[in-house]
């Protein structure tokens, strides 16, 4: 499964999802069009609209960018620049083009499914 973040500017990121409940609970959010938050120096943040679950899902190793999901705040957590790994952190995806562009990501975002 593969999604793609991509705002109003020309900017996008594709990421493979991982094939687990977890992955297959946010490809069934899609399409949907949110406004991220930066979070700390090296994070956008939205809330998911729907808990998820996590059984078998991963948890994120850590390392330059990553498409995860903190499980406590119900939010979907895209990271660039580096990232630890931490409890309740679950990784959902890797970015597989655009890498590098998650930071220039603004404004209204849309994320749907690539086929």
């Amino acid at each position: 499964m593969k999604v793609i973040f991509s705002d109003q500017n020309g900017n996008d990121v594709t990421y493979h999802i991982h094939d687990n409940e977890l992955g297959r609970a946010f490809v069934r959010l899609l399409p949907m069009t949110v406004v991220m938050t930066k979070s700390g120096s090296n994070e956008l943040q939205f809330s998911s609209p729907k808990r998820m679950n996590v059984f078998g899902a991963p948890l994120a190793p850590g390392g330059l960018e990553g498409l995860c999901y903190h499980q406590p705040w119900n939010e979907i957590l895209l990271y660039y620049g580096g990232y630890s790994e931490y409890e309740d952190l679950y990784e959902l995806g890797t970015p597989i083009k655009g890498q590098g562009a998650v930071r220039n990501l603004n404004g209204p975002i849309l994320i749907e499914q690539v086929y």
